[in-house]
């Protein structure tokens, strides 16, 4: 059980002091559980870009890093095999008359 002093809320409504349940464990017994779990490994992100910090509808969006889809992935770095296969087809499929 924990003792709440009484206080005022943000819309200026006084709480009364009290007592209420604490639910949980306690903080030092989650920390412990905390400290003993052995953390996961993360699978390979793959291809990411940085994003900038911006405003999308008004509100901020903080700097991040983002996965790269795949069509977007192609586009910046994997187009070697389309101009590949371009040079195939003017080479053997060359027409004439």
């Amino acid at each position: 059980m924990a003792h709440v002093r009484g206080h005022y809320r943000k819309n200026g409504s006084y709480v009364r002091p009290h007592t209420r349940r604490v639910k949980g464990p306690s903080t030092s017994a989650r920390e412990a559980v905390r400290r003993t779990t052995v953390p996961r490994p993360r699978p390979d992100p793959g291809a990411t870009t940085h994003v900038r910090g911006h405003y999308r509808n008004g509100h901020y969006v903080r700097p991040h890093r983002r996965r790269i889809s795949a069509p977007l992935a192609v586009a910046t770095g994997g187009g070697g095999l389309l101009l590949l296969i371009f040079v195939l087809l003017a080479l053997f499929g060359g027409g004439g008359a």
